[in-house]
């Protein structure tokens, strides 16, 4: 997974690129998000976004929605890619 500073949907993985890379590397997206991690309390967690988190997290909800099309794929890049810090702030998910 290369990051680029933006997500755009020309260069996300297609599914099948995805399923080989995604073996290969989810341990250590995981161990990044365990880096990125602050838990508050029993049930609430911080998740500090980078692009890679966000990137990680549009290629799955593709894949286990299995969206292909370009307007699907833009909808997902629609909704998470705000999540990208840019440099001059915090981005955070809260878990509950």
């Amino acid at each position: 997974m290369q990051t680029t500073g933006t997500i755009k949907t020309d260069n996300l993985m297609t599914l099948e690129a995805y399923s080989k890379w995604r073996k290969a590397h989810k341990g250590t997206v995981m161990a990044e998000r365990r880096l990125r991690s602050v838990q508050l309390g029993e049930n609430m967690t911080l998740q500090f976004e980078s692009e890679m988190t966000i990137r990680y997290q549009i290629q799955e909800m593709l894949r286990i929605e299995k969206i292909f099309d370009e307007e699907g794929i833009a909808q997902e890049v629609e909704a998470y890619g705000p999540l990208v810090p840019t440099g001059t702030n915090w981005k955070a998910t809260v878990l509950l």
